[in-house]
């Protein structure tokens, strides 16, 4: 998450600038703080669900792990889609990449989840937990599901 920060760039403004200019090109790179701020929240709530996913996790198996690196592949991509939406905000290519980045994300998750809960991976001492884990987690891909398709309506 902390990669984020690095598509925001200082301005090129020579140390003789006026405050006033030093402060109109600072606001000019609001879409790219607006896009941090919302990425940054949108990997919080993801690493949130999948550290607690692993509580109740007691074992891992080699299709797990690969599922869970295709899911840290995608994390990893959001710098990228976050830059795209700092430099195009308002190309549709732009927002589908990034939305679609996070319903893989969301997707993935979910495969994560529902993979260990079928292979009996999971410890099943809460089931009461596990429901509501089941819950955020399809509620995230269901999420970014809708955005995308709202994305694709409101492109055509």
């Amino acid at each position: 998450m902390t990669l984020l920060v690095m598509r925001l760039e200082i301005p090129e403004v020579m140390h003789h600038s006026s405050n006033e200019e030093m402060l109109r090109q600072m606001l000019a790179l609001w879409p790219a703080f607006a896009t941090f701020v919302v990425t940054f929240l949108i990997a919080g709530v993801f690493w949130y669900l999948h550290h607690i996913t692993f509580h109740s996790i007691r074992h891992v198996d080699g299709l797990l792990l690969w599922i869970d690196l295709l899911f840290l592949m995608f994390v990893a991509l959001l710098p990228f889609s976050a830059g795209l939406m700092t430099h195009l905000l308002v190309h549709p290519v732009s927002q589908l990449f990034y939305i679609g980045n996070q319903l893989a994300i969301a997707i993935l998750l979910n495969i994560h989840w529902f993979y260990a809960k079928r292979k009996y991976l999971l410890d099943p001492s809460d089931p009461g937990f596990i429901r509501n884990i089941t819950w955020r987690i399809g509620f995230a891909g269901a999420f970014f599901a809708v955005c995308l398709l709202a994305a694709f309506i409101l492109m055509a």
